[in-house]
């Protein structure tokens, strides 16, 4: 957080400060940025945790997520390159194409489902549940930034495709994220936001 915006705060507790610092210092990183470093299984864990203490209608808890680090990023790559064949994409019958959807994962050391299971019966309207999904991605990205990972939350027809599903045994994939350390002498882009004032109503 600049020290302008730190200005326009009174009486901060060094809590909140954190917290509002890590908000604002959460960024989308590309995959290009990426060192293929691995990440501490407790480290995943703790940032896993974050997500399913997202706020949820209901107590539901519509999230499941799969892990891929390691070997098992081959996996997902093929479970990719599967899905794009199958897809409607223009060039999904390029093995070019299908081969980079194959090499993807293993550009990033940490890849994770976010994968929407909503519980029976149906409770409440299926955007509820999406939002909860969302709020914990949420949290899993700030926690990866507090634990000094780039990240992003990534979609594309493989990753949305229905034997992408079907092969990770979820009923919707609302997408992946991935995770890692940034290469040496890389930053994390910059970014801006539109001033509160022009989006906020005082009633």
């Amino acid at each position: 957080m600049t020290s302008s915006s730190r200005s326009s705060f009174n009486h901060v507790s060094p809590q909140a400060q954190t917290v509002l610092d890590t908000i604002q210092q959460r960024r989308s990183v590309d995959i290009s940025k990426l060192s293929t470093e691995s990440v501490p299984t407790e480290v995943i864990e703790a940032i896993l945790t974050a997500g399913i203490w997202a706020p949820n209608h209901g107590q539901r808890e519509p999230w499941r997520f799969t892990v891929f680090t390691g070997e098992a990023r081959q996996r997902l790559g093929d479970i990719l390159a599967t899905s794009f064949a199958a897809s409607e994409a223009k060039d999904a019958d390029s093995e070019v194409a299908q081969q980079a959807q194959r090499e993807r994962p293993l550009k990033a050391p940490v890849w994770i489902s976010l994968e929407l299971h909503i519980p029976e019966p149906a409770r409440f309207p299926e955007w509820e549940e999406e939002a909860a999904l969302a709020c914990a991605v949420q949290n899993m990205l700030l926690a990866a930034t507090a634990f000094g990972l780039a990240s992003k939350w990534v979609t594309s027809v493989a990753m949305q495709h229905p034997l992408t599903s079907q092969a990770l045994g979820a009923p919707r994939i609302m997408g992946f994220i991935y995770l890692g350390y940034l290469l040496p002498g890389e930053t994390l882009p910059e970014s801006k936001r539109t001033p509160l004032k022009e989006k906020v109503t005082w009633a």
